[in-house]
């Protein structure tokens, strides 16, 4: 009897273990860091991209890139890439806002406080080659017909939302506004005033996300 019980013991000690093995492994998925260029982002895209949450992070693994003025001209060619432009998007009236705000490095924080743990209390801290999205709901009843993900942003109170669609068996953002909306400004900004000019480009004419 008493062997049976600790065969039964280690039986299940064996399948605890793996269980949780398993959860882990689906609560805390393999990260990389930025891409080193174009090429390397294209052939991490061929992978991660034929999920819409893999073609999410790398969106967001361009806009670092180009916020970087070190890779910023791979980081264009990636966003290219990912948001399906032609060469010369930058300078296209309709991303001229997306463009100064990844400029911009007093308002590169918006695109920070997609990443988990980034907050207003700690000036959204984040480190870019190791960092995760919260994304909270998948939507395929779009009007458009696109996906919809919503991601949780440490900086308002309501998730923002991206579009995606498929196209040759790979995912691509297809609206990316909601990713460069105001949201609540870092602590180190609070005490800017609004009625002095020195700080008239970081304060957004003193609105705050909600």
């Amino acid at each position: 009897m008493r062997k049976t019980l600790s065969s039964m013991g280690r039986t299940i000690a064996r399948n605890l273990t793996v269980i949780a093995v398993v959860l882990t492994i689906a609560v805390s998925p393999a990260l990389a860091a930025l891409p080193k260029n174009y090429g390397e982002f294209k052939a991490r895209y061929a992978q991660e991209g034929q999920t819409p949450e893999g073609a999410a992070k790398l969106y967001f693994d361009a806009v670092f890139c180009y916020i970087n003025p070190d890779t910023r001209a791979e980081g264009s060619k990636m966003l290219r890439y990912s948001l399906r432009l032609r060469q010369g998007w930058e300078f296209s009236a309709n991303n001229r806002t997306f463009v100064e705000r990844m400029e911009d490095p007093d308002r590169e924080y918006l695109f920070r406080s997609y990443a988990v743990g980034a907050t207003p209390q700690n000036n959204y801290a984040m480190d870019r080659n190791n960092y995760r999205l919260d994304i909270i709901k998948r939507w395929s009843g779009h009007s458009s017909g696109d996906l919809q993900l919503q991601l949780r942003n440490g900086g308002a109170d309501n998730p923002r939302p991206i579009l995606l669609r498929k196209f040759d068996g790979l995912w691509f953002v297809t609206n990316n506004s909601s990713t460069f909306v105001d949201v609540r400004r870092p602590a180190a900004m609070e005490n800017r005033t609004d009625h002095d000019a020195d700080y008239d480009d970081m304060n957004y004419g003193g609105k705050k996300s909600k």
